[in-house]
This record gives structure tokens, sequence and C-alpha cells, in this order.
């Protein structure tokens, strides 16, 4: 597999997204699930092609948009670095250049992730926010992936309702109990990252896991029963905004997910009508 060694620094241009995470699993693990076409299907993208090698051309497809976008690889080095540059920005756009690097301590890697070439200006805060929010949650989706489901095929549905709101409208009906019990469950609130969580839904299923993201607008939850997570998702889709859930099962988890989708769409309704009343 090819390397780059004594690369020179990225340059970055424009407004730029900065997060980390820690995973507690090998930085080699880490690194293929970004650079892999099989891995990253596997916790982002619905299906990619291409692996990740210097000088190649690679594309991630997201088929719930009919959207699909090119990448040239930069670098990629197992283990430590992975950076991309789209190969056609979207008109007006600076290049955008994701860079991840990793650096293994112990069984912790950390992960830092750098995206630039967004526009500056408040006409396009809700773009930008939209991006590093929907980064949070993929990567609080890598890192339980990585750490517990690595290797493994994953089952998916994403369910999608326009709707207009505020974050101030919209994050108490993914978070606090009263706000979840108008269209989700019978009992149960979203606490802090990190801590536990355990919802009955009006289903009379349970979800039990942990809060694995939160953001401005958006919640990633584990999903223990299915082997996998729910995102409650609320961003912008051009001119239109949206909400929607997005889950994810491995581990045999497949079944009992799909199971769970006629009821989760019809909580999704009761979501959307609460929001076009407000």
């Amino acid at each position: 597999m090819n390397q780059e060694t004594g690369a020179k620094a990225v340059e970055h241009r424009g407004r730029r997204i900065e997060q980390e995470i820690r995973v507690q699993a090998p930085a080699d693990r880490v690194w293929e699930a970004w650079a892999d076409p099989v891995k990253i299907s596997q916790w982002f993208v619905d299906r990619a092609e291409g692996f990740a090698e210097p000088g190649a051309t690679i594309t991630w497809f997201f088929d719930a948009f009919h959207f699909q976008i090119s990448f040239h690889v930069l670098r990629s080095e197992p283990g430590k670095s992975y950076v991309i540059r789209w190969e056609e920005p979207p008109p007006g756009r600076e290049p955008g250049v994701l860079e991840i690097t990793l650096a293994q301590a112990g069984g912790v890697t950390t992960l830092r992730l750098v995206e630039s070439g967004f526009r500056e200006g408040a006409e396009w805060d809700e773009e930008y926010e939209g991006v590093s929010s929907g980064w949070m949650m993929a990567l609080a989706l890598l890192k339980l992936y990585a750490e517990n489901y690595f290797g493994q095929a994953r089952a998916t549905w994403m369910l999608l309702r326009p709707a207009a709101y505020t974050a101030e409208q919209v994050v108490p009906l993914e978070r606090t109990e009263d706000g979840l019990a108008r269209w989700l469950t019978r009992a149960g609130s979203v606490g802090a990252v990190g801590e536990s969580c355990r919802l009955t839904l009006q289903s009379g299923e349970t979800l039990s896991g942990r809060v694995l993201a939160v953001s401005k607008c958006e919640t990633c939850l584990a999903w223990n029963e299915v082997h996998g997570a729910l995102e409650f998702k609320a961003f912008g889709a051009g001119a239109q905004k949206m909400i929607g859930l997005l889950a994810s099962a491995w581990a045999g988890g497949a079944a009992r997910l799909e199971a769970a989708k006629p009821a989760m769409e019809a909580a999704l309704d009761r979501w959307a009508a609460i929001l076009a009343a407000q």
C-alpha cells in the first residue's frame, strides 16, 4: 500500500471545522474505517468507490439524497493521516479539504478532523453549522463502530420530513422527557454525552444505551436492543429544512431494526406535526 512520507503541511482555505474524538481502538483500524470503501460504508456513506491511496480518486455516495461527491486523495498514511480534496467544489467555494490525523497512545486513538473551504459571513452560518453537526454525529458513529462492530455490515434506514423550526423548538423535542413524550416515548429523557439513556417508546419497545453526541440541533444515541444507534436529525437541505431519524444496526440487529421502522415512521409524523403547529 502506498504511503507519503515527509509531506508538506496541508493548505486549508476559507472557514474551517475542527473536531476531535478519542476512540478505544488501534489507529490502523480507525484509519481503515476511512480509507477502505467497504468499511466507510459501514458507518458513514451509503456506498463508496476507490481505495484511499495517494493520487487516487474516491467517490462517496449518499443514496437517500441522490448525491455523490468525488475527491482527490492528497495523503493516505495507514494509522497516521488521511487527506482528501473535492474534485469539483460548488461555485463560489474554495477547494474543500478534509484532513484526518491520528495519534495512538496505548489503546486509545485520538482523531482530529479539519474540514475547510466553507464560506464566511452570517448568510452561510446555517450551512457551516449543519455540516459541523453532521460531523459530530458521524464521528460518534465511527467511535461506536470502531470500538464495537468493526468489520461488520451495517443495516440502516433514514426517515425524513420537511419542517420549519428553530433550535429552541427542536431540541426540547429531542431531549426532554416532556418533549419526547409528545411524539416518541412513554418515559425517559436524554442527558449529557456519555450518560446512560433509557427510553420507553410509545410502541412499548425500549431503547437503552448512552448518549453518543449532541449538537445545536441533533442528537445521537446508542441503541443496545438493535446493536446500533439512533440519530435525531435536523438540518437544512438547500432552502428546505428537514427533520429525520437515522438508524444503524450491526451484529445481527437488522431484523429488529426493520421491525421498529413503522412505529418510527409514525413517530416522525407526530414530530413534524408538532413543529408545523408551532
